[in-house]
């Protein structure tokens, strides 16, 4: 595994990790159950979901995924690869530097770990710039490489931090409600303590 995060994003990478039935980790059929959770666990919060951003948003799981569950949310995409917007018309991007309106739900899916330190710390403050009612986050951690991921097909050319290292970042932001939901500490979402997360 390389200590230097890989930069480019071309098809070849899309294909391996995300197209191809032997080497990708997921497919499309788990994006749908997530995006599933997630927007039923909202719903129970009392979260309307009316817009998305999904940020890195690659292939466009998450769109799709949106799509056929709830046709009528406002989806933006946005991408660093340009060859990922050429073909699916996303927004060209940064995580750390993108701006436009809040979004009811800012998705950030297998991003961070690509990030330099600096640029991951901007990222979450931007993610909280726009996640107006929730945050879906998931990234690999140290502790993820080393117990939960299947590291023959995850792509281990990534910078591994800390799960602290991101709970300290979020937490000035947010309140996690578990299973990657991050709600901002100024919303008006009352969880109980055993419905959190770590913090």
């Amino acid at each position: 595994m390389s200590s230097r995060a890989r930069t480019e994003f071309d098809d070849a990478y899309y294909d391996r990790y995300y197209r191809d039935p032997s080497t990708r980790v997921s497919d499309a059929e788990d994006t749908v159950r997530l995006a599933r959770f997630v927007l039923s666990y909202l719903d129970y919060l009392g979260v309307p979901v009316e817009g998305a951003l999904d940020m890195g948003c690659g292939v466009g799981r998450w769109g799709q995924a949106l799509k056929a569950l709830r046709p009528a949310i406002e989806y933006t995409g946005v991408e660093i690869s340009k060859a990922m917007c050429q073909q699916y018309g996303w927004h060209h991007g940064s995580v750390a530097e993108w701006r436009s309106d809040p979004a009811d739900l800012v998705i950030c899916h297998g991003v961070l770990q690509y990030l330099s330190d600096a640029d991951a710390k901007a990222a979450i403050e931007n993610l909280a710039r726009h996640a107006h009612g929730a945050l879906y986050l998931e990234v690999v951690t140290q502790e993820d490489w080393d117990h939960n991921v299947n590291q023959k097909l995850t792509d281990g050319v990534i910078n591994l931090r800390r799960a602290s290292w991101y709970r300290r970042r979020l937490a000035k932001h947010f309140h996690s409600a578990g299973g990657g939901v991050y709600l901002p500490r100024d919303g008006h979402v009352v969880l109980y303590e055993l419905e959190r997360g770590a913090e």
